[in-house]
């Protein structure tokens, strides 16, 4: 199944205003996640979940306020960080 297929069902079912909250709330969860694992406290595992989650909640955003766009700027922000990294 196509993830966009996906997010259009979920946004549907759902609805944006519910699915925009569930981002925020999974953004805290990974700090939490982040933090506790800084402080030995959570595992490396847990923070992976969290960024599963988040990158889902973050997709199913970029589906609504435009994939194409989205796919776009991060293939731009990976460019520059690219030359960030391999030519300065």
């Amino acid at each position: 199944m196509k993830k966009e297929f996906l997010y259009d069902h979920a946004l549907s079912k759902f609805g944006i205003e519910a699915q925009r909250y569930m981002l925020f709330e999974e953004c805290g969860e990974l700090l939490d996640a982040i933090s506790k694992f800084q402080r030995g406290r959570a595992e490396q595992e847990d923070v992976v979940t969290e960024l599963a989650d988040v990158t889902i909640m973050c997709e199913q955003m970029a589906r609504y306020y435009g994939w194409g766009a989205y796919e776009l700027h991060l293939a731009k922000k990976r460019k520059r960080l690219y030359q960030r990294v391999f030519k300065e």
